[in-house]
């Protein structure tokens, strides 16, 4: 028997069912359902605090302590460039801040002592004028000395290289005695208690994004916490990308640099699926029984999609409010005694 012979033969209800068989008809209304879908892209995990650490200044490395996964201090010490000539500047001016301070102190003792000579009137006003001048004159240079000591003091600190935070040390690129250049990168430090995932998807996706679904991230076979999610605002003009940033929980351990998969949910199609059980197969087509617009049964073919579980998907032959018949036997045997 052909194919086209098996359709008609299904259409006129033919197929006969064991003698006897009667039961009634079990209908459900089709409905459309949201499908929850998924998206998945790569993250890059980062740290939220990391640097690359450069001095402004040329010059050759004289100490370098900092190594590779060092654990360093906020202030520590981990690159010094040779600087001779700022630290003798910096000396020079610490010795005229001194000197100006004893000439300071000289000038007040002298005014201190004119003060006391014109209250007795042992001393003429011009005079006293003269010694008010001096001190005036002394503590005008102790601060010109001061202002340009803390000058050299901060010159000196540029050829000192200090980490502005605590935090692991994950590259070091100079070398001991090698010559460095202004901006030059020397040390790369990062702060292992905040971590976060970034990822970058297309526009027109980031628009089909639901953001009130966390998203999943993971990295192999661990599975990574969420502690916050941020959308960024605007579209990249060069790659119409836009950045999702995902903030780990503190304490989480992950290098930078890492690649992670992201999971976001999107705002599925509705779909129609049918439990499995009211689909009828017969050889490679599919159908199912619904009432027609007098309530008898009526055959009808669909072309199903991926299984559910319980349910399948239907692409075709189907539309939502069409009275679906559950139980296909029952709805064959009504079928085929309408038919006689």
């Amino acid at each position: 028997m052909t194919l086209k012979q098996i359709a008609m033969v299904l259409q006129l209800g033919l197929l006969v069912s064991p003698s006897g068989f009667a039961a009634s008809l079990q209908t459900v209304t089709v409905t459309a359902a949201g499908q929850q879908g998924w998206y998945e892209a790569t993250g890059l995990v980062q740290a939220v605090r990391s640097a690359q650490l450069s001095v402004p200044v040329a010059g050759r490395i004289s100490q370098l302590p900092a190594q590779v996964n060092a654990t360093v201090k906020a202030g520590q010490l981990l690159a010094q460039i040779d600087a001779a000539s700022a630290d003798q500047a910096a000396n020079a001016s610490r010795a005229q801040i001194a000197a100006a301070q004893a000439s300071l102190t000289q000038a007040r003792s002298e005014l201190t002592r004119a003060k006391a000579l014109a209250d007795k009137q042992y001393l003429s006003t011009s005079a006293l004028e003269k010694a008010q001048a001096q001190y005036r004159i002394a503590e005008a240079q102790a601060r010109a000395q001061m202002a340009q000591a803390g000058a050299a003091s901060a010159q000196a600190a540029l050829f000192r290289l200090t980490a502005p935070f605590n935090g692991v040390v994950s590259r070091v690129q100079g070398d001991l005695g090698a010559v460095t250049m202004p901006s030059q990168p020397i040390v790369e430090l990062y702060d292992p208690s905040a971590m976060r995932v970034e990822v970058q998807l297309p526009a027109a996706t980031f628009e089909q994004l639901r953001r009130d679904v966390t998203p999943a991230i993971s990295l192999g076979n661990r599975k990574l916490a969420v502690a916050q999610v941020q959308w960024f605002p605007t579209t990249d003009q060069q790659s119409q990308s836009r950045t999702v940033r995902i903030v780990l929980p503190t304490g989480t351990v992950l290098p930078p640099g890492n690649t992670t998969q992201v999971r976001f949910a999107t705002a599925g199609k509705g779909q129609l699926t049918v439990p499995s059980s009211s689909i009828v197969q017969f050889g490679e087509f599919n159908a199912v029984y619904v009432l027609s617009a007098n309530g008898k049964p009526v055959l009808r073919y669909v072309r199903s999609g991926k299984s559910l579980g319980e349910q399948t998907e239907i692409l075709s032959g189907l539309k939502t409010g069409d009275k679906l018949v559950l139980n296909p036997a029952a709805a064959r045997h009504q079928a085929q005694g309408d038919g006689k």
